[in-house]
C-alpha cells in the first residue's frame, strides 16, 4: 500500500490497539483475584504476573529487529494468533505450572504485538502534529484498558473467569479483521551497530533510566492493585471495574490534551524535559499516597490525580522516542525502550509480591520514580 489514507494510517492502528488493550485488561484486571481464589499464594501470583514481562524481556529486542527487517503487519497478525492460543489454553487448566507455560506463550504474543503495532504507527507517523497523533493512539489503548476492566468485572460477577476467557477470544476476531486493513512498511537491512550508535548518547541513557523507574509501578498495578481494591478496600468486582474504567477514560482525555500541548513545546525536540519530569513526579507521589487510602473516595481521588501524571508521561515519552530515532530503525530502538518498560514491570511485580501489603509495592515504585527525576535534574539530558 504505497499511499495509505489517513484512516488506514492513523484510525485503524488506534482501533487495533484499543481492541488489543480491551481483551488484555479484561483478563489481567481479574486474573490475580481468580488465582488467589484458586488457592495460589501471593508470591505465586507475583511470579505468574512476572512471566509476561520476563518473556517480553527475552524476546522484545529480537522482535524489534524483525519488525525493521520484516513486514510489521504480518507480525501483528501472527502475534494475535499466538495470544489467542494462550487464552484457549488457560481455559483448560487451573494448575500452577501449566498456567505458567501458557502465560509464557501469551507473553510472547503480547511482546510481539506491543512492538510491531507501535513501531508500524511510528514508521507512518509523519512530521506534523506527532504529539496529537500519539495522544490519540495512547487514548485508544487507555479506553481499551478501562473498558476491558469494566466489562470483565460484570462478566466475572455474572459468570466466572472462564466467561472472560471466552469474551477475549471473541474479541480477537474483529481485531484480526481490522489488522488486515493496516498499512504496511517494507523491511530493510540494518546493521546492529546502527542501533548501538542511536542508543549510546547520554540523553538516551538517562531517558532509559527514567523509563525504568516509571515502569516499576506497572508491575505493582498488574500484580496487586485489583487485590488491594478487592481485599483491602473491600470493593466488589463490578466496583473494581468501574474504578479502572473511570481512571482509564480520564487518562485518555488527558492524553489527547497532553499530545496537543506537547506539540506546542516540542521546538526541535528540545522542549519536553519539564513536561516529562512533571508527569513522572506526579505519578510517583500519587503511588506513595495510595498507602494512605482507606475507602473508595480516597482511592478514586488518588487515582485521578495519578492519571494526570501517567497520561503526561506516556504521551511525552512517545514524542521523545519519535524525536530520538529515525523511522527505519524504529523497531529495534523502540524494542530497547519496551524492554526497559518490561524490565521495570517485572521488577515491580516481583517487589510487590515479595513485600507484605498490597500497597507496599506502589510506595517503593513511587519513591524510585521521584528519585529518578531528581537524578535527571542534576544530569540535565536534552529531550
Amino acid at each position: 500500500m504505497n499511499n495509505p489514507s489517513f484512516l488506514i494510517r492513523y484510525a485503524v492502528p488506534c482501533l487495533v490497539g484499543f481492541l488489543g488493550s480491551t481483551i488484555l485488561w479484561a483478563i489481567l484486571t481479574y486474573i490475580t483475584i481468580y488465582w488467589v481464589d484458586l488457592g495460589f499464594s501471593h508470591l505465586q501470583v507475583g511470579i505468574l504476573i512476572a512471566v509476561f514481562p520476563l518473556v517480553s524481556l527475552a524476546l522484545m529486542i529480537p522482535f524489534g529487529v524483525f519488525v525493521d527487517r520484516i513486514s510489521p503487519k504480518k507480525l501483528i497478525i501472527a502475534s494475535e494468533f499466538i495470544f489467542a492460543l494462550s487464552i484457549a489454553g488457560l481455559m483448560m487448566t487451573q494448575e500452577f505450572w501449566p498456567t505458567m507455560l501458557l502465560l509464557a506463550v501469551g507473553g510472547a504474543g503480547n511482546a510481539l504485538f506491543n512492538n510491531a503495532l507501535p513501531a508500524l504507527y511510528y514508521k507512518t507517523l509523519g512530521a506534523s502534529v506527532r504529539g496529537l497523533k500519539l495522544g490519540y493512539y495512547t487514548a485508544g489503548i487507555l479506553v481499551g484498558y478501562g473498558l476491558g476492566s469494566l466489562a470483565g468485572g460484570y462478566i466475572y460477577t455474572a459468570f466466572d473467569m472462564n466467561a472472560i476467557f471466552v469474551f477475549t477470544l471473541a474479541g480477537t476476531v474483529p481485531m484480526l479483521l481490522l489488522s488486515l486493513l493496516l498499512a504496511d512498511v517494507p523491511g530493510t537491512r540494518i546493521k546492529l551497530s546502527d542501533y548501538r550508535a542511536d542508543l549510546s548518547n547520554k540523553s538516551v541513557l538517562v531517558f532509559v533510566i527514567l523509563v525504568f523507574a516509571f515502569s516499576l509501578h506497572a508491575g505493582a498495578e498488574q500484580s496487586s492493585f485489583s487485590l488491594f481494591l478487592n481485599k483491602d478496600i473491600g470493593m466488589d468486582k463490578e466496583s473494581v471495574g468501574w474504578l479502572y474504567f473511570i481512571h482509564a477514560n480520564f487518562m485518555a482525555v488527558l492524553s489527547i490534551v497532553s499530545g496537543y500541548y506537547a506539540d506546542r513545546v516540542n521546538a526541535r525536540g528540545k522542549g519536553l524535559a519539564t513536561l516529562y519530569y512533571a508527569g513522572i513526579a506526579v505519578s510517583g507521589l500519587t503511588n506513595i499516597l495510595l498507602m494512605f487510602t482507606t475507602n473508595f473516595g480516597n482511592v478514586l481521588a488518588t487515582r485521578l490525580t495519578h492519571a494526570v501524571g501517567d497520561s503526561l508521561t506516556l504521551v511525552t515519552r512517545s514524542l521523545i522516542v519519535s524525536n530520538f530515532f529515525v523511522a527505519t530503525r524504529m523497531g529495534g530502538n523502540l524494542a530497547t525502550i519496551q524492554t526497559t518498560v518490561t524490565l521495570g514491570t517485572l521488577c515491580g511485580a516481583v517487589i510487590s509480591g515479595a513485600f507484605t501489603g498490597y500497597a507496599t509495592g506502589f510506595a517503593i515504585a513511587g519513591a524510585a520514580a521521584v528519585l529518578a527525576v531528581i537524578y535527571a535534574l542534576f544530569v540535565k539530558p536534552e529531550f
